[in-house]
């Protein structure tokens, strides 16, 4: 049986790669698209920044209260704020030390991946990314994390670190992807943008491209691109790697992994599988449900719950073998 502890740090190493990568593609669209409506006043405002950093789940603290929110201050705490858990240097440092505390369960090659990433991204700054183009810096950040995954892919055994890595990995996106359209919806309610059944191209290309998803979407629905069919896309579509529903099945399959390559795990798994086929009948509920927050709310308080379900189970020192 797998030490808790270990199954932990390959959990975390899970979500906090998941994370970068979610945070570099939100930061990257919010860039791009803040520059190309920077002539429509009404359009420009659906990228403030502001907005951004409440989808990323950050705060105001790292920044000085005399310190105006613009394009650099945003970029600065999101990217390289130590002392923002959640920034982009954060999670990389993170899952690089819990990738060096369990280097004797991982391949060489994943470690050297890592760590190349963590001391190139050591040496920016936000002058330098301004300087050049923060474009070309979030690309290669995304670059790096698609080497870790590849190398990942490529060499780790479909054991018990495999798919602990995947639950932490498709927990987090599912969580993520719940966030970005709980913003999306409470933006569009705040700004007063009804109804949701006619076409909100910018926001919508914006959402789809925040979690990778617009070729995906238009390959399904074309040039029909509302409200209601985005949010049942990213929502329910089984094929799309990033939906909600996907990202729950997958972390079912690897839940399901764990518990046949250990017995001592099953009752335990057993807990974390249902409460995830729990979730997955809220969301199975989606078209039946009259207020698109409510069920956003409720599907989020359900992966919180998973979370707190897979750590009280897998985690707690009496279930380490001695």
């Amino acid at each position: 049986m797998m030490m808790n502890r270990s199954a932990e740090l390959l959990f975390w190493i899970g979500r906090y790669l998941e994370r970068t990568e979610n945070h570099t593609r939100l930061i990257d669209v919010n860039y791009h698209m803040r520059h190309e409506l920077k002539g429509s006043a009404n359009n420009y405002q659906v990228c403030k920044w502001e907005r951004l950093i409440t989808t990323i789940g950050s705060d105001y603290s790292s920044k000085k209260d005399d310190e105006p929110m613009n394009e650099t201050t945003a970029l600065r705490l999101l990217t390289f704020e130590r002392t923002n858990v959640n920034s982009i240097y954060s999670c990389i440092n993170q899952a690089r030390g819990n990738m060096r505390a369990l280097r004797q369960l991982l391949p060489d090659d994943l470690w050297d991946s890592m760590n190349s990433f963590y001391l190139w991204m050591k040496e920016q700054d936000i002058h330098n990314v301004m300087e050049q183009s923060p474009h070309l810096f979030y690309q290669r950040i995304r670059e790096w994390l698609a080497a870790i995954n590849g190398t990942t892919d490529s060499v780790l055994l479909r054991g018990q670190e495999w798919n602990f890595i995947q639950v932490g990995k498709f927990l987090e996106r599912a969580e993520n992807t719940i966030r970005i359209l709980q913003t999306i919806y409470s933006n569009l309610i705040e700004d007063h943008d009804f109804p949701f059944d006619q076409k909100h191209y910018n926001r919508m290309l914006i959402l789809l491209k925040s979690v990778g998803g617009y070729e995906a979407f238009r390959k399904f629905h074309a040039d029909h691109v509302t409200f209601v069919e985005v949010f049942e896309f990213i929502m329910l579509n089984s094929q799309f790697p990033r939906s909600v529903n996907f990202a729950l099945g997958s972390l079912e399959a690897s839940l399901l992994v764990i518990k046949q390559d250990d017995y001592q795990l099953a009752a335990l798994s057993d807990q974390a599988i249902d409460l995830t086929g729990g979730v997955k009948e809220v969301l199975s509920g989606l078209k039946a449900k009259g207020d698109g927050l409510e069920l956003l709310q409720e599907m989020m308080n359900s992966c919180y719950q998973l979370d707190r379900t897979i750590s009280e189970n897998f985690f707690q020192e009496e279930f380490v073998k001695a």
